[in-house]
């Protein structure tokens, strides 16, 4: 358990790399990381040791659940990882059967919300319905309509039904709608058009 552990911990440390620089909350759980690693390499068979790292660890996993949900982690990683860290708190035999089974089933609700998540973008990604309108901002709805009307369109010509939004703000609009196969590129260079896919 010792190496799985500090590689759980060294995982979990490359895991806050991906909280932005300015988030105060990026040092807060790289040092807590490196309290648990100190914490357990000083562990001795003392459960007030294991009582503090179980502690830490249930601060982890806030941590990473905040950053699963601002969508800097993967929900993915996020489920392996905690998936470890609760193993290695039953492992520790700090908590009671009932925190147990609470656990066991909020890792398989977890794991069921991931399957249904990703079977769910799949089959929109095999659909690309209109009715993903609805989640588009207001600029791409134009961009959509203006582009369904019209067949093609470049940027300039886009830039006519939003006048107050730079070219840049519709090429990242584009960006998505593309993304998300809404609409598709054609041409190259300064001759690049766009057409509701």
């Amino acid at each position: 358990m010792d190496e799985n552990f500090l590689n759980l911990i060294n995982a979990t440390y490359q895991l806050f790399e991906y909280f932005p620089e300015s988030d105060s909350l990026k040092t807060r759980a790289k040092e807590k990381v490196l309290a648990i690693m100190e914490e357990f390499i000083l562990i001795s068979g003392e459960n007030s040791n294991k009582v503090k790292i179980s502690e830490d660890i249930e601060i982890i996993l806030g941590y990473l659940k905040i950053g699963k949900f601002k969508g800097w982690i993967s929900q993915i990683n996020y489920l392996i990882v905690s998936t470890e860290y609760k193993k290695t708190i039953n492992q520790f035999s700090l908590i009671d059967r009932n925190t147990q089974v609470d656990i066991k089933k909020e890792l398989k609700a977890e794991s069921i919300k991931i399957s249904s998540n990703n079977v769910l973008d799949k089959h929109e990604n095999q659909k690309k319905e209109p009715h993903n309108l609805k989640k588009l901002s207001d600029r791409q709805q134009k961009i959509i309509k203006f582009l369904s009307e019209k067949k093609e369109a470049q940027v300039m010509d886009l830039q006519t039904v939003l006048p107050n939004v730079t070219k840049r703000t519709i090429r990242r609009d584009l960006d998505e709608l593309l993304s998300i196969g809404q609409i598709i590129r054609m041409g190259q260079f300064n001759q690049v058009f766009y057409k509701v896919s």
